[in-house]
């Protein structure tokens, strides 16, 4: 139980509607070292791979990405933790699905590495269908898939934190006291310092420079 280190932290408001961090990095840093030493240790590994970074947002075919997945998922986390970080390796698959598909190409064969996570098969299986047969578990698709093509660089990130934010509350009310809050506040926190480091002009140009770069790498 994490009692006095969830007491100490200030309330996130939701993104959208904050206008500064409530806690700055140090500050949250120290908080942090009450942690017990497993828990910090999953929480510091996982952090290093799924905190929201938008070049991962962007760009699909990240090998690093796939390679530190497989090497967490294969060190000792607690089942939420593990089921957080599955639930963004999915969005990230996902995406470099759709992105794939704009492009205009065919489902990746067997062997090449563009994806990670449970839903490959299922993606690669349904790749004709509009959410790949997926809407059901992930109802956003359809609204990613419409910013992705429409070009709203702000709009499909907005979307997406939006969702990851909703599944970070649901761990936070399961456990308030325990490891599962702790996280939870840890990447709604990291959530809310890239929302309010974002500039729009920058974020549109840098999109439609990288799906520039993506769709020129998948037909080179």
């Amino acid at each position: 139980m994490y009692y006095d280190l969830i007491a100490s932290l200030p309330h996130l408001p939701h993104f959208e509607q904050a206008e500064w961090l409530p806690i700055t990095p140090l500050r949250l840093n120290r908080r942090l070292q009450r942690l017990r030493p497993a828990h910090a240790g999953q929480l510091a590994r996982a952090r290093s791979l799924v905190m929201w970074r938008r070049e991962h947002l962007m760009s699909g075919r990240d090998a690093d990405l796939i390679n530190g997945y497989a090497a967490l998922m294969d060190t000792p986390l607690e089942q939420p933790l593990r089921d957080y970080v599955m639930f963004r390796m999915d969005q990230q698959t996902i995406l470099a699905a759709l992105r794939w598909r704009q492009a205009g190409l065919p489902a990746p064969e067997e062997g090449v590495r563009w994806g990670s996570g449970a839903r490959v098969h299922q993606i690669r299986t349904h790749w004709d269908d509009p959410d790949f047969r997926l809407a059901y578990v992930y109802p956003w698709i359809a609204s990613a898939r419409n910013l992705l093509e429409n070009g709203d660089a702000i709009g499909l990130e907005r979307l997406l934190m939006d969702v990851t934010w909703a599944r970070l509350d649901r761990h936070a009310d399961r456990h308030m006291f325990r490891f599962e809050a702790v996280f939870a506040y840890v990447f709604k926190w990291d959530i809310l310092r890239a929302w309010l480091a974002a500039d729009a002009e920058q974020a549109t140009v840098r999109f439609r420079e990288l799906i520039d770069k993506v769709t020129h790498v998948e037909h080179s």
